[in-house]
């Protein structure tokens, strides 16, 4: 099972992948462009995934994971950034739409909840997974050669750290394990 990109018509390679721009008229020479939205992007934030996830509310074969992106780097705040090159890194079994319901309280002084209430939002009638997802996940992970575990388990085993996943970003998965937990 080959994975797809949630926003553009491209589909995942095992190992290294090198973007390209799409653009319809004046492509870059190189990606990601100056001025430009090509290049594989990326979220800090695994609250904005989700938040992306869930705005795709009829998709049932939805697949979130981590991926290292390096090359030319364009970096978009604290939101994210687009990568010349990247790899998908491992594969996470939680569903996105099993976010928690008291998600609000997620994150430091409340400075996630604005974001979260966009995001449950959206969360008001989620669709189950496909019968086949938990199949096509294996699948996926072995054809890509990367772990596949949830995001329990990532902190656990300390796969976040190792991937580069800093404290901030940590601590944000660490508070949503928690939630899901009670």
């Amino acid at each position: 099972m080959r994975l797809e990109s949630w926003a553009a018509s491209y589909t995942w390679e095992p190992g290294e992948n090198t973007a390209r721009c799409l653009a319809p008229l004046r492509r870059c020479l190189r990606a990601p462009g100056s001025g430009c939205r090509c290049g594989f992007w990326a979220l800090f934030s695994l609250l904005q995934c989700v938040e992306r996830a869930c705005a795709e509310r009829n998709e049932r074969s939805t697949v979130v994971g981590l991926i290292q992106g390096w090359g030319e780097v364009a970096l978009h705040g604290s939101e994210g950034f687009r990568a010349a090159k990247a790899s998908i890194a491992c594969l996470l079994t939680d569903w996105p739409w099993d976010a928690p319901q008291t998600l609000a309280d997620v994150g430091q002084g409340g400075r996630w909840r604005p974001r979260l209430r966009r995001a449950l939002r959206h969360l008001s009638s989620p669709p189950p997974p496909e019968p086949w997802h938990a199949r096509m996940l294996r699948e996926a992970a072995a054809l890509y050669g990367v772990p596949l575990l949830s995001l329990e388990e990532s902190l656990r085993i300390g796969l976040l750290e190792e991937l580069g996943a800093d404290e901030p970003m940590r601590s944000e998965v660490q508070a949503w394990v928690e939630m899901r937990i009670r």
